[in-house]
């Protein structure tokens, strides 16, 4: 039986542009309700028991509190205190974990999260469409960008002087034209 605070919804208000996803689950895991889930974020304090954290799936958002969190490379096994059953967890296959942005860190000038830099558009410095920045890759070297265009696939290093500039309000990226890019 679910507890009575669970059978309330979040506020339908709460803007989803407004939200950060900190992870997806993936499937239930156990009889006891636990959730494997995909972990997005690197910041391990999201999950720290007493968290609070937003399931949303399709037009449902409810809050759930963090009861336990055993990490598994970039998955983890998610216990919220409001399931304490199989029945309770399966339902939520397929949800994201979020947070709402007002509960991000600052970061330092030049930095950007993840969700901030995909789907970007990425162009030369005369102007021209190149693509759209569809995946960020972590590499020992450093991250590495890659994008999507109309000519294929390319990739562009996160660091160095290939970017020229990042506009988040346009959602516009400015690189150099380097041999070898496209």
């Amino acid at each position: 039986m679910a507890k009575k605070c669970w059978d309330k919804m979040i506020s339908q208000d709460i803007n989803r542009d407004d939200l950060v996803v900190v992870a997806t689950v993936i499937k239930s895991h156990g009889l006891k309700g636990l959730l494997k889930v995909r972990v997005e974020t690197d910041n391990p304090k999201r999950f720290l028991p007493g968290e609070s954290l937003l399931l949303v799936l399709a037009n449902r958002i409810q809050e759930a509190t963090v009861e336990s969190f055993t990490p598994q490379n970039k998955y983890g096994l998610l216990k919220l205190a409001e399931i304490s059953s199989i029945e309770q967890a399966d339902p939520w296959r397929g949800a994201e974990l979020a947070i709402p942005d007002s509960r991000l860190e600052p970061l330092e000038p030049g930095r950007y999260y993840t969700f901030q830099l995909l789907g970007i558009s990425v162009i030369s410095q005369d102007n021209q469409q190149l693509g759209v920045l569809s995946r960020i890759e972590d590499m020992p070297s450093g991250d590495i960008y890659l994008v999507k265009g109309p000519k294929g696939e390319f990739y562009i290093p996160a660091q160095g002087d290939i970017i020229q500039q990042i506009d988040l309000d346009k959602k516009v990226m400015v690189i150099r034209d380097a041999e070898g890019l496209r």
